[in-house]
Protein backbone atom coordinates (compact mmCIF):
# COMPACT_ATOMS: atom_id res chain seq x y z
CA UNK A 1 0.00 0.00 0.00
CA UNK A 2 1.24 2.98 -1.12
CA UNK A 3 1.76 6.18 1.71
CA UNK A 4 3.25 9.45 1.91
CA UNK A 5 5.49 9.76 5.29
CA UNK A 6 4.41 12.03 7.89
CA UNK A 7 6.26 14.84 8.13
CA UNK A 8 7.24 14.08 11.62
CA UNK A 9 9.04 10.61 10.34
CA UNK A 10 10.09 12.92 7.69
CA UNK A 11 11.84 14.76 9.43
CA UNK A 12 13.08 12.13 11.78
CA UNK A 13 14.36 10.28 8.52
CA UNK A 14 16.32 13.50 7.42
CA UNK A 15 17.51 14.42 11.02
CA UNK A 16 19.39 11.35 11.07
CA UNK A 17 20.96 11.16 7.38
CA UNK A 18 22.03 14.45 8.35
CA UNK A 19 23.70 13.82 11.35
CA UNK A 20 25.82 10.69 9.56
CA UNK A 21 26.80 13.03 6.54
CA UNK A 22 27.61 15.40 8.83
CA UNK A 23 29.63 13.74 10.81
CA UNK A 24 31.50 12.30 7.82
CA UNK A 25 31.86 15.57 6.02
CA UNK A 26 32.88 18.20 8.48
CA UNK A 27 35.97 19.23 8.75
CA UNK A 28 37.57 20.16 12.60
CA UNK A 29 35.53 23.20 13.58
CA UNK A 30 36.87 26.89 14.67
CA UNK A 31 35.00 28.30 17.85
CA UNK A 32 34.39 32.28 16.91
CA UNK A 33 32.42 34.10 19.72
CA UNK A 34 28.99 36.07 19.60
CA UNK A 35 27.71 38.27 22.07
CA UNK A 36 24.45 37.86 22.98
CA UNK A 37 21.81 39.29 25.09
CA UNK A 38 19.73 41.85 23.46
CA UNK A 39 16.81 41.53 25.58
CA UNK A 40 15.74 43.32 28.59
CA UNK A 41 15.82 41.43 31.51
CA UNK A 42 18.66 38.95 30.06
CA UNK A 43 22.41 38.64 31.31
CA UNK A 44 25.14 39.44 28.42
CA UNK A 45 27.18 36.70 28.36
CA UNK A 46 29.75 35.39 25.52
CA UNK A 47 29.40 32.47 24.30
CA UNK A 48 30.77 30.00 21.42
CA UNK A 49 29.38 28.56 18.67
CA UNK A 50 30.63 26.54 15.84
CA UNK A 51 30.29 27.19 12.26
CA UNK A 52 27.25 25.47 10.55
CA UNK A 53 28.17 22.25 8.21
CA UNK A 54 27.06 22.31 4.82
CA UNK A 55 23.27 21.25 4.96
CA UNK A 56 22.13 18.52 2.85
CA UNK A 57 18.62 19.48 3.38
CA UNK A 58 16.83 16.65 2.97
CA UNK A 59 12.92 16.67 2.95
CA UNK A 60 11.26 14.30 3.75
CA UNK A 61 13.72 11.48 2.07
CA UNK A 62 11.81 9.36 -0.22
CA UNK A 63 14.23 6.93 -1.66
CA UNK A 64 18.24 6.12 -1.49
CA UNK A 65 20.34 4.51 -4.47
CA UNK A 66 24.20 4.21 -4.47
CA UNK A 67 26.90 3.32 -7.45
CA UNK A 68 29.48 2.81 -5.18
CA UNK A 69 30.78 6.09 -5.90
CA UNK A 70 27.68 8.20 -5.16
CA UNK A 71 24.50 8.11 -3.37
CA UNK A 72 21.36 9.91 -4.69
CA UNK A 73 18.57 10.53 -2.21
CA UNK A 74 15.16 12.27 -3.31
CA UNK A 75 13.75 14.75 -1.36
CA UNK A 76 9.88 14.34 -1.93
CA UNK A 77 8.65 17.31 -0.46
CA UNK A 78 11.27 19.95 -1.61
CA UNK A 79 11.56 18.63 -5.29
CA UNK A 80 15.57 18.23 -4.96
CA UNK A 81 18.26 15.59 -4.94
CA UNK A 82 20.99 15.11 -2.75
CA UNK A 83 23.94 13.62 -3.70
CA UNK A 84 26.59 12.49 -1.05
CA UNK A 85 29.97 10.53 -1.62
CA UNK A 86 29.79 6.98 -1.32
CA UNK A 87 33.24 6.79 0.73
CA UNK A 88 32.65 9.37 3.02
CA UNK A 89 29.15 10.51 3.31
CA UNK A 90 30.23 13.78 2.51
CA UNK A 91 27.40 16.38 0.98
CA UNK A 92 28.66 16.93 -3.10
CA UNK A 93 25.63 19.46 -3.75
CA UNK A 94 21.63 19.83 -3.48
CA UNK A 95 20.41 19.12 -7.08
CA UNK A 96 17.53 21.71 -7.67
CA UNK A 97 15.70 23.90 -10.03
CA UNK A 98 13.19 23.76 -12.67
CA UNK A 99 15.11 22.67 -15.56
CA UNK A 100 15.29 19.63 -13.62
CA UNK A 101 11.65 18.58 -13.87
CA UNK A 102 11.90 17.33 -10.16
CA UNK A 103 8.04 17.11 -9.21
CA UNK A 104 7.60 15.03 -6.09
CA UNK A 105 11.03 12.61 -7.26
CA UNK A 106 9.93 9.19 -5.59
CA UNK A 107 12.59 6.95 -6.43
CA UNK A 108 15.94 6.97 -7.89
CA UNK A 109 17.86 4.42 -9.13
CA UNK A 110 21.65 4.81 -10.57
CA UNK A 111 23.82 2.54 -13.04
CA UNK A 112 26.98 3.95 -12.40
CA UNK A 113 26.91 6.16 -15.62
CA UNK A 114 23.06 7.54 -15.98
CA UNK A 115 21.25 8.29 -12.73
CA UNK A 116 16.94 7.78 -13.33
CA UNK A 117 14.81 10.09 -10.96
CA UNK A 118 11.47 9.11 -11.14
CA UNK A 119 8.94 12.04 -10.48
CA UNK A 120 5.34 10.86 -9.34
CA UNK A 121 3.83 14.56 -9.60
CA UNK A 122 4.12 14.79 -13.24
CA UNK A 123 4.01 11.73 -14.31
CA UNK A 124 8.10 11.90 -15.79
CA UNK A 125 11.56 10.51 -15.57
CA UNK A 126 14.63 13.13 -15.03
CA UNK A 127 18.15 11.85 -16.39
CA UNK A 128 21.54 13.31 -14.66
CA UNK A 129 25.14 12.29 -15.34
CA UNK A 130 26.04 9.95 -12.84
CA UNK A 131 29.81 11.39 -12.94
CA UNK A 132 28.70 14.87 -12.11
CA UNK A 133 24.82 15.41 -11.20
CA UNK A 134 24.53 17.33 -14.87
CA UNK A 135 20.63 17.07 -16.28
CA UNK A 136 20.74 14.87 -19.65
CA UNK A 137 17.26 15.65 -20.01
CA UNK A 138 13.18 15.35 -18.58
CA UNK A 139 11.54 12.14 -20.24
CA UNK A 140 7.89 12.66 -20.53
CA UNK A 141 4.85 12.19 -22.80
CA UNK A 142 2.10 10.31 -22.97
CA UNK A 143 3.54 7.27 -25.29
CA UNK A 144 6.02 6.43 -22.28
CA UNK A 145 2.85 5.75 -20.08
CA UNK A 146 3.92 6.95 -16.48
CA UNK A 147 1.37 7.08 -14.07
CA UNK A 148 2.56 8.44 -11.14
CA UNK A 149 5.68 6.52 -11.36
CA UNK A 150 6.66 5.27 -7.70
CA UNK A 151 9.97 3.09 -8.52
CA UNK A 152 12.96 3.10 -11.08
CA UNK A 153 15.63 0.30 -11.64
CA UNK A 154 18.51 0.33 -13.76
CA UNK A 155 20.72 -2.19 -14.80
CA UNK A 156 23.23 -0.90 -17.04
CA UNK A 157 21.38 -1.99 -20.34
CA UNK A 158 17.50 -1.19 -19.31
CA UNK A 159 15.52 1.02 -16.91
CA UNK A 160 12.07 -0.03 -15.42
CA UNK A 161 9.70 2.04 -14.18
CA UNK A 162 6.34 0.91 -12.21
CA UNK A 163 3.94 3.07 -12.80
CA UNK A 164 1.53 2.75 -10.18
CA UNK A 165 -2.05 3.63 -10.85
CA UNK A 166 -1.25 2.74 -14.46
CA UNK A 167 -0.39 -1.38 -13.54
CA UNK A 168 2.01 -1.04 -15.70
CA UNK A 169 6.51 -1.17 -16.26
CA UNK A 170 7.62 1.03 -18.72
CA UNK A 171 11.48 -0.17 -20.02
CA UNK A 172 13.78 2.49 -21.52
CA UNK A 173 17.11 2.11 -22.92
CA UNK A 174 19.85 2.81 -20.85
CA UNK A 175 22.08 3.99 -23.02
CA UNK A 176 19.78 6.71 -24.20
CA UNK A 177 16.49 7.06 -22.47
CA UNK A 178 14.93 5.60 -25.83
CA UNK A 179 11.40 3.89 -24.59
CA UNK A 180 11.45 0.24 -25.42
CA UNK A 181 8.05 -0.70 -24.60
CA UNK A 182 5.11 -0.27 -21.64
CA UNK A 183 4.15 -3.40 -20.26
CA UNK A 184 1.17 -4.02 -19.60
CA UNK A 185 -2.12 -6.17 -19.29
CA UNK A 186 -3.95 -8.92 -17.13
CA UNK A 187 -1.31 -12.13 -17.45
CA UNK A 188 1.49 -9.41 -15.64
CA UNK A 189 -0.66 -9.22 -12.10
CA UNK A 190 0.24 -5.55 -11.81
CA UNK A 191 -1.63 -4.59 -9.58
CA UNK A 192 -0.56 -1.14 -8.38
CA UNK A 193 3.01 -1.94 -8.69
CA UNK A 194 5.09 -0.07 -5.69
CA UNK A 195 8.46 -1.41 -6.48
CA UNK A 196 11.00 -3.23 -8.98
CA UNK A 197 14.58 -4.74 -9.10
CA UNK A 198 16.50 -5.60 -12.11
CA UNK A 199 19.83 -7.71 -11.13
CA UNK A 200 21.27 -9.71 -14.16
CA UNK A 201 18.30 -11.48 -16.42
CA UNK A 202 15.56 -10.97 -13.94
CA UNK A 203 13.40 -8.30 -12.83
CA UNK A 204 11.10 -8.42 -9.81
CA UNK A 205 7.78 -6.28 -9.59
CA UNK A 206 5.91 -5.95 -6.14
CA UNK A 207 2.58 -5.83 -6.76
CA UNK A 208 0.89 -3.53 -3.13
CA UNK A 209 -2.21 -4.22 -3.72
CA UNK A 210 -2.79 -7.63 -4.44
CA UNK A 211 -5.00 -10.09 -1.67
CA UNK A 212 -2.56 -11.93 -1.17
CA UNK A 213 0.15 -10.52 -2.63
CA UNK A 214 2.24 -10.93 -5.34
CA UNK A 215 5.62 -10.46 -7.17
CA UNK A 216 6.04 -10.67 -11.04
CA UNK A 217 9.09 -11.96 -12.59
CA UNK A 218 10.21 -10.87 -15.68
CA UNK A 219 12.78 -11.84 -18.15
CA UNK A 220 15.74 -8.46 -18.25
CA UNK A 221 16.52 -9.01 -21.93
CA UNK A 222 13.02 -9.27 -23.37
CA UNK A 223 10.74 -8.17 -20.71
CA UNK A 224 8.40 -10.97 -21.59
CA UNK A 225 6.66 -12.50 -18.47
CA UNK A 226 8.40 -15.30 -16.75
CA UNK A 227 5.90 -15.78 -13.85
CA UNK A 228 3.35 -14.50 -10.85
CA UNK A 229 4.43 -15.57 -7.55
CA UNK A 230 1.33 -15.58 -5.22
CA UNK A 231 0.11 -17.93 -2.48
CA UNK A 232 -0.24 -18.10 1.07
CA UNK A 233 2.91 -20.25 1.63
CA UNK A 234 4.97 -16.96 0.27
CA UNK A 235 3.81 -14.87 3.36
CA UNK A 236 3.17 -12.01 0.81
CA UNK A 237 0.34 -9.18 2.14
CA UNK A 238 0.93 -5.43 0.78
CA UNK A 239 4.56 -6.51 -0.53
CA UNK A 240 5.78 -2.52 -1.12
CA UNK A 241 9.44 -3.43 -1.68
CA UNK A 242 11.68 -5.30 -3.71
CA UNK A 243 15.44 -5.94 -3.99
CA UNK A 244 17.21 -8.34 -5.82
CA UNK A 245 20.74 -8.61 -5.40
CA UNK A 246 21.56 -11.68 -8.44
CA UNK A 247 21.54 -14.15 -5.95
CA UNK A 248 18.58 -13.61 -3.31
CA UNK A 249 15.55 -11.93 -4.13
CA UNK A 250 13.80 -9.84 -0.56
CA UNK A 251 10.43 -8.74 -0.10
CA UNK A 252 8.95 -6.64 2.34
CA UNK A 253 5.26 -7.33 3.57
CA UNK A 254 3.87 -4.61 5.51
CA UNK A 255 0.18 -5.37 5.19
CA UNK A 256 -2.58 -5.71 8.14
CA UNK A 257 -4.15 -9.13 8.78
CA UNK A 258 -8.13 -8.93 7.93
CA UNK A 259 -8.85 -10.75 10.46
CA UNK A 260 -6.35 -9.80 13.69
CA UNK A 261 -5.65 -6.32 12.31
CA UNK A 262 -2.06 -6.84 12.79
CA UNK A 263 0.61 -6.20 10.95
CA UNK A 264 2.21 -8.80 9.19
CA UNK A 265 5.32 -7.43 9.75
CA UNK A 266 7.74 -9.91 7.49
CA UNK A 267 10.11 -9.97 5.03
CA UNK A 268 9.50 -13.07 2.24
CA UNK A 269 13.13 -14.63 0.36
CA UNK A 270 13.34 -16.02 -3.35
CA UNK A 271 15.43 -17.49 -4.52
CA UNK A 272 16.54 -15.54 -7.79
CA UNK A 273 17.46 -18.45 -10.29
CA UNK A 274 14.28 -19.53 -9.78
CA UNK A 275 11.86 -17.89 -7.96
CA UNK A 276 11.20 -20.33 -5.16
CA UNK A 277 10.49 -19.97 -1.57
CA UNK A 278 13.40 -19.63 0.65
CA UNK A 279 11.66 -18.53 3.87
CA UNK A 280 9.35 -16.01 5.68
CA UNK A 281 11.15 -13.97 8.46
CA UNK A 282 8.79 -13.10 11.01
CA UNK A 283 10.59 -13.57 14.49
CA UNK A 284 9.70 -10.48 16.42
CA UNK A 285 12.82 -10.68 17.75
CA UNK A 286 13.93 -8.53 13.94
CA UNK A 287 11.87 -5.87 15.04
CA UNK A 288 10.49 -5.55 12.07
CA UNK A 289 7.39 -3.25 12.21
CA UNK A 290 5.78 -1.66 9.43
CA UNK A 291 8.67 -2.72 7.09
CA UNK A 292 8.69 -0.56 4.43
CA UNK A 293 11.79 -0.51 1.87
CA UNK A 294 15.02 -3.14 1.55
CA UNK A 295 18.03 -3.16 -0.12
CA UNK A 296 20.67 -5.92 -0.33
CA UNK A 297 24.48 -5.85 -1.87
CA UNK A 298 25.09 -9.63 -1.34
CA UNK A 299 26.65 -9.44 1.75
CA UNK A 300 24.12 -7.10 4.16
CA UNK A 301 19.97 -7.20 3.71
CA UNK A 302 18.90 -3.74 5.18
CA UNK A 303 15.25 -3.28 5.96
CA UNK A 304 13.49 0.09 7.62
CA UNK A 305 11.03 -0.20 9.78
CA UNK A 306 8.21 3.12 9.38
CA UNK A 307 6.54 2.35 13.27
CA UNK A 308 9.86 2.01 15.47
CA UNK A 309 11.92 3.99 13.35
CA UNK A 310 14.30 1.74 12.94
CA UNK A 311 16.87 -0.39 10.61
CA UNK A 312 17.18 -4.28 10.79
CA UNK A 313 20.41 -5.41 9.39
CA UNK A 314 20.02 -9.23 8.00
CA UNK A 315 23.01 -11.80 6.42
CA UNK A 316 22.32 -12.06 2.91
CA UNK A 317 23.31 -15.59 2.85
CA UNK A 318 21.18 -17.26 5.61
CA UNK A 319 18.85 -14.46 6.29
CA UNK A 320 19.85 -14.90 10.36
CA UNK A 321 19.34 -11.45 12.08
CA UNK A 322 22.90 -9.23 12.32
CA UNK A 323 20.94 -6.67 14.46
CA UNK A 324 18.41 -3.71 14.75
CA UNK A 325 19.49 -0.33 14.42
CA UNK A 326 17.71 2.10 16.67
Amino acid sequence: MKRLLSPVLCASVAISALAAAAQASVAPRTLVSIKVGAFPHRVTDRVTRAPRAPRATFDCPCHVSSDGTHVWVTNGYNATVTELKASTGALVKVIKGSSYGFNHPFAVSSDGTHVWVANNGDNSVTELKASSGVIVKVIKGSSYGFNEPDSVSSDGSHVWVTNYHGNSVTELKASSGVLVKVIKGSSYGFNEPDSVSSVGSHVWVANSASRPGSVTELSASTGTLVKVIKGSSYGLHDPDSVSSDGAHVWVTNDGTNDVTGYGFDSITELAASTGALVQVITRSSYGFKYPDSVSSDGTHVWVTNLAFDSVTELTASTGALVKVIT
